[in-house]
C-alpha cells in the first residue's frame, strides 16, 4: 500500500495539534492510522505518541528482547 503524503496531510496535521508531533513522525502516524496497521518503531518518543493518538503500536526493542 502507498500513500502519498499529500493524501496523509489533514490527518498528519490533525495528529500534530492533538499530540505536539511534528515532522515525519505525524506522517508515519496518519499513514498507520489510514492503513488501519499496527506501527512498529524503535523510536520511544514516537511510540508513546502513537499510544497517546490511539494508534495501534510496538515498540521494536521489547519485541526483539521477548523471549
Amino acid at each position: 500500500m502507498f500513500y502519498s503524503d499529500v493524501y496523509l496531510m489533514e490527518d498528519a496535521m490533525k495528529l500534530g495539534r492533538k499530540t505536539g508531533a511534528s515532522g515525519f513522525d505525524v506522517l508515519f502516524l496518519a499513514c498507520a492510522k489510514k492503513a488501519n496497521a499496527k506501527l512498529v518503531t524503535d523510536d520511544k518518543k514516537m511510540y508513546e505518541t502513537a499510544v497517546k493518538a490511539g494508534i495501534e503500536v510496538e515498540l521494536l526493542r521489547e519485541l526483539i528482547s521477548s523471549p
